[in-house]
């Protein structure tokens, strides 16, 4: 199952016609779509199958793999493009071909499958553990286009980290426009000595991620200037820090911060933690906004606003009732599900699980000391400090 390019386009251009979220690739956007709990929202997705094997059902007379798939196509299911080769210096002819049409392909794609052709030969190969022994992948080296970095913006994220985000002229690349590549951190900036106006080239990592892999000083306007790292938070003014030995630069002003406090709601609400379904980011910026919530704690004051939450655009009466009934039922949740919802710095799932086996409760967590915390199983003195500190603070601890 996949999304088509076209219909990807589609789908994020009418999710920012209605202000709603846009996917960063139709990989993510597929995956996305087939996890829907509501199966009408899935089969409103621009989604496509396609057809790569039978495990059972083949007419006896098909012997071969390729007759296989052409059988299928006969029928009516969408299969990729076949080409039997025989032998590498013709499967090599062939991936470059496929390289060199790829952009063209309606869909994404990272590589090709070799796989032998003859179905008795793939019977008497089998399997290893976790695949065939009669297929190979060969993935593609990503593919790099030059665009101009127009600007370089600082956001804000949840923990307070200051990550610089280059905004590029729009660009495609793999058949997906770019605008918009990460430059991870400060460090980074001064390594590539990237400057705003600088021609760079871009390739998606993974065919996923857009990374500036190089920059043309030679062509370089001659009234650049070095990038600074940013002496207060674009967000809230507090001052920025670059802690000794961290590679990224944090904003100091905490939850006072409304970037981090935006962004612990997120994470505070996502699946992998209270999973409260139905209070997606823009809910949660626009309760945010209109000065419904404010902290974690509020979300579960939000069934004493219900008349207020009604009013705001597009959300409606049962939409209300099924975020309230969502919140109420995340109340029945895994202490490690809630450690790990609180966003503490350095503590991610599994250091979140660790927790909750090794303490027990909430009450012990809270009280516990260094010495403590350093028991546990993969807790190291960075993360047991910031645990620590994080159980002290007099806002955490009202929240909490």
């Amino acid at each position: 199952v996949l999304m088509p390019k076209a219909g990807f386009e589609r789908l994020n251009r009418l999710a920012e016609e209605n202000d709603g979220k846009t996917f960063a690739n139709p990989r993510n956007a597929a995956a996305g779509s087939l996890r829907q709990l509501d199966p009408s929202i899935a089969a409103s997705r621009p989604l496509a199958f396609y057809c790569y094997s039978v495990n059972q059902g083949l007419p006896e007379s098909i012997e071969t793999q390729s007759a296989a798939l052409a059988w299928l196509k006969d029928i009516g299911f969408s299969v990729s493009a076949v080409e039997v080769v025989q032998n590498p210096r013709e499967a090599q002819a062939y991936y470059e071909s496929v390289i060199a049409t790829r952009s063209d392909l309606p869909f994404e794609i990272d590589g090709i499958v070799i796989k032998v052709n003859s179905l008795a030969l793939q019977q008497q190969l089998g399997f290893l553990s976790r695949e065939p022994r009669w297929a190979t992948a060969y993935k593609f080296p990503a593919e790099t286009v030059m665009t101009r970095l127009h600007s370089i913006d600082w956001q804000v994220g949840r923990t307070g980290a200051i990550t610089p985000v280059g905004k590029l002229e729009p660009v495609k690349v793999g058949g997906v426009t770019v605008s918009n590549v990460t430059l991870h951190n400060f460090g980074e900036i001064q390594r590539l000595d990237v400057r705003a106006g600088d021609m760079v080239s871009v390739h998606r990592a993974g065919d996923v991620i857009p990374k500036v892999t190089r920059v043309w000083i030679d062509q370089r306007p001659e009234n650049s200037e070095p990038v600074k790292l940013p002496s207060t938070c674009p967000v809230c003014d507090s001052p920025v820090v670059l802690p000794k030995d961290e590679a990224l630069a944090r904003c100091t002003g905490g939850l006072f911060c409304p970037a981090q406090q935006v962004e612990a709601l997120i994470h505070f609400v996502s699946r992998r933690a209270m999973d409260i379904d139905g209070l997606g980011a823009n809910w949660l910026i626009s309760f945010f906004e209109h000065g419904l919530i404010k902290t974690v704690a509020d979300i579960y004051q939000l069934h004493n606003h219900q008349d207020e939450l009604i009013t705001l655009e597009r959300l409606g009466e049962k939409s209300v009732q099924n975020i309230i009934s969502a919140i109420e039922a995340s109340k029945h949740t895994t202490l490690a599900r809630f450690i790990y919802a609180l966003g503490i710095r350095g503590v991610g799932e599994t250091t979140a699980q660790n927790l909750a086996q090794q303490f027990g409760d909430l009450d012990a967590l809270m009280s516990a000391s260094i010495e403590k915390l350093l028991l546990t199983p993969d807790v190291g003195a960075v993360t047991a400090e910031l645990a620590y500190k994080f159980f002290r603070a007099p806002h955490n601890i009202e929240v909490i």
